[in-house]
């Protein structure tokens, strides 16, 4: 990062060819360094303009080069970074954008690093940390499910949930406190037991909380299903025929996959990475040991599961189906399950063959063809569905990430160990030392959150998420 009284440019707009191009100057000197490769219709300077203005004009990126542009001018402190900040619209060629950057480069102004602009709106308390964080989550969303979560945290949930509890906090301290100010006086201020009960309330709100949000990964993440069954049921295939190309060997030899495979796919907006976990097998040679562990691991990780069976499989296979069924379980009891009836189109009598299935395994199979498409589409909405049920278990649209759930979780210890000293106190004064400390303790891991009280450390783990010029 760079001193904030440096004015900062960076390409703010996405990699690539668009109708538009966006080049983004923060500082001081953000208006003097645009104009003066910037020239309004109007001949007015931008230091001139009103903010919250647009001007149209033209840029020249280049010596004997003039390109039709869009200035947008904001003074501070209202502005994003509560900088002066411009903003040069130009036409979106990724050489046209990266020219205009590097002549304002070279007329004083430096290049900004991965989210700085994002950076100094936090330093200047336009923003706290956790929505300095959900902007990155925002720009590394990979689907709708993660870009509501994302949202959740921009539109402020987790600043109001820090704030509420930092203000009962302070309110607790202050008591405590003024009481070991006034112990020589007879004055009462609160019941120990008064203040234990309020303690012991927030503690349990903040653990709850903590526990009951989704986890907000540090990058974007895929949700994973994993296709698991006996070898040479046809996972491969599957996973040819749910994501429309070509990504499995497909072979009649049994144990053709002896890795996780993985592929990519869109479901009801949501990202998936679709794992064909190679067949659970007896440990034939160290090969099938290794994969066989793959598999398994593949499963426990799993956020939903295609356990796949053949059709038309004989009863000792069937058998075997269900006492694998009964392992994958095991790996994973919690994630939702989808039974697949592949190969229905080599059923000599397919609702038979479907009842059989459905008698041993005592679960309702989807019949579908990996060869000839059918059924394909009732497979992708079936796992959808369980997509929801497996988002709706971990926690909705609200989200944290693993940092700020620990420090939830210690305030909401701190917090506990204040109330258990309090309620252990005949009178607050007896314990206001070390209460005084706990409750000190509980709103440092509330400030980790919100940035009162942060480490450079995390700082840099933050904002190196960003993009450069955001």
């Amino acid at each position: 990062m760079h001193p904030t009284d440096q004015t900062i440019v960076a390409i703010s707009s996405p990699a690539g060819s668009a109708a538009r191009a966006i080049v983004r100057l923060s500082g001081s000197g953000a208006a003097a360094l645009a104009d003066g490769v910037f020239a309004g219709a109007d001949g007015r300077p931008l230091a001139d303009v009103r903010p919250f203005r647009a001007v149209d004009g033209v840029v020249r990126p280049a010596d004997g080069i003039e390109l039709p542009a869009r200035a947008y001018v904001f003074r501070a402190p209202r502005s994003y970074t509560r900088q002066d900040l411009v903003e040069l619209h130009v036409p979106g060629s990724p050489a046209a954008a990266a020219a205009l950057a590097a002549r304002l480069v070279e007329r004083g102004a430096v290049e900004a690093a991965a989210g700085e602009f994002t950076a100094r709106a936090f330093f200047a308390g336009r923003i706290d940390l956790s929505a300095a964080q959900a902007v990155a989550d925002v720009i590394n969303a990979d689907d709708d499910a993660q870009l509501r979560a994302a949202m959740a945290g921009m539109g402020g949930w987790t600043h109001h949930l820090c704030a509420t509890a930092a203000e009962q906090l302070t309110e607790v301290l202050a008591t405590v406190e003024a009481s070991i100010d006034l112990a020589d006086e007879d004055i009462h201020l609160a019941a120990a037991d008064e203040l234990a009960q309020a303690l012991a309330a927030l503690a349990g709100d903040l653990r709850r909380t903590a526990e009951g949000a989704a986890d907000v990964p540090d990058s974007a993440r895929h949700v994973h299903v994993v296709l698991a069954g006996r070898t040479n049921v046809g996972k491969s295939s599957l996973v040819n025929a749910l994501t429309g190309a070509d990504r499995a060997i497909v072979s009649a030899m049994a144990g053709t996959t002896r890795d996780v495979l993985s592929a990519s796919l869109t479901l009801d907006g949501t990202a998936v990475l679709l794992q064909d976990a190679a067949g659970f097998a007896a440990a034939a040679d160290a090969l099938a040991v290794a994969a066989d562990s793959a598999a398994r691991q593949a499963v426990a990780r799993a956020d939903v599961i295609c356990f796949v069976v053949e059709a038309a499989a004989p009863a000792a296979d069937r058998s075997a189906d269900a006492a694998l069924l009964g392992e994958v379980r095991a790996a994973n009891p919690n994630a939702p399950l989808v039974l697949l009836a592949n190969k229905i189109d080599l059923a000599p009598d397919p609702p038979r063959a479907l009842r059989a299935v459905a008698d041993e395994l005592q679960i309702e199979p989807i019949a579908a063809s990996a060869t000839t498409g059918a059924g394909i589409d009732a497979v992708r909405a079936a796992l959808s569905q369980r997509l929801k049920l497996s988002a709706g278990r971990s926690g909705g649209a609200l989200g944290l990430h693993r940092r700020q759930k620990r420090c939830l979780l210690a305030a909401a210890d701190a917090a506990a160990q204040a109330a258990g000293r309090l309620a252990q106190s005949a009178d607050i004064i007896d314990a206001a030392e070390w209460v005084a400390i706990d409750v000190r303790s509980a709103l440092a891991e509330l400030g980790q959150i919100s940035g009162e009280v942060v480490t450079e450390d995390v700082l840099g783990r933050i904002f190196a998420r960003f993009c450069v010029g955001k």
